[in-house]
């Protein structure tokens, strides 16, 4: 049987046979669940599907609207783009309203530079170039591209993702740049709380040997909701010494470093990459 991100009890895979038979995996993720679910059962493994955050969707964001507009009317210098799925989230909203072409107007004279190779990917898709890409695949490293390049009195546009980087955005303001955050996709409670509950009462009961993350938010909620019911120490200390946390990437695994995990993280920063290295640690327990 294949759990539903709805199901609130760990899946049943059909044979108890598979690298990771007798494993129990929690997977956080609020979209592209399924895939993880499918190869972890494929397997052998246990899938308990717990959303952490849920994805606001961009056709009922009225403060991305409101972003859009206020770049529509007040052209930008530059563009930074965070994530490639995120900036064609945003085409995607403009193109709902009607505004796609404008948007295109408009950012066709700004300097775009981009934090990795799928923001890249997607400026290219959507018929633009970018001017730079930033050392690392982190926003802190996307930012200080644009202050080696200069952003006094330019209006800096920051395509975020999820959980805004506000940290990030007044580094540029204090550069003297005037900083608009757009954000598809932001982040909030998921729709069953519950399921993040029975997440955090099986990383106590030492029941799960793995969690993963997928997006840094994700990791952020489960430590809030841990926190709220004070048992965020016996939640640290469950990965510390027992239930690997797996993160997809540098910027997804910062909240977990920050609290001294030590989390499991591909080399190439993507999903198929964190299921493959996260089925081999296991199989090899």
């Amino acid at each position: 049987m294949t759990s539903s991100p709805s199901s609130h009890r760990p899946s049943a895979p059909d044979s108890a046979t598979g690298v990771l038979a007798g494993k129990t995996i929690a997977v956080t993720a609020s979209r592209r669940s399924q895939e993880q679910v499918a190869a972890f059962e494929r397997q052998g493994a246990r899938v308990l599907v717990a959303p952490t955050v849920r994805i606001v969707p961009v056709a009922d964001d009225t403060e991305l609207h409101a972003a859009t507009d206020h770049i529509l009317a007040h052209h930008p210098d530059v563009l930074l783009v965070t994530t490639g799925y995120g900036l064609n989230g945003w085409f995607d909203s403009a193109r709902e309203r009607g505004f796609e072409e404008q948007l295109r107007q408009v950012l066709a004279g700004a300097t775009i530079l981009v934090r990795g190779a799928k923001g890249r990917g997607a400026v290219r898709g959507l018929g633009f170039e970018d001017a730079g890409m930033a050392a690392q695949e982190r926003t802190s490293a996307l930012v200080d591209l644009a202050l080696e390049r200069g952003v006094a009195g330019k209006h800096v546009v920051v395509q975020q993702h999820g959980s805004p980087d506000a940290v990030q955005e007044e580094r540029l303001v204090a550069a003297g740049a005037r900083v608009t955050a757009v954000v598809p996709h932001r982040w909030e409670a998921p729709d069953r709380p519950e399921l993040v509950d029975e997440l955090i009462d099986a990383l106590v009961n030492s029941e799960l040997d793995a969690v993963t993350f997928t997006a840094a938010p994700a990791v952020t909620a489960l430590f809030e909701v841990a926190s709220a019911r004070g048992v965020l120490p016996q939640v640290v200390e469950a990965f510390k010494t027992g239930t690997i946390a797996a993160a997809v990437g540098p910027v997804t695994a910062e909240p977990l470093e920050e609290v001294g995990i030590t989390p499991l993280a591909p080399e190439r920063f993507r999903l198929g990459a964190l299921v493959k290295e996260l089925t081999v640690a296991l199989s090899d327990r």
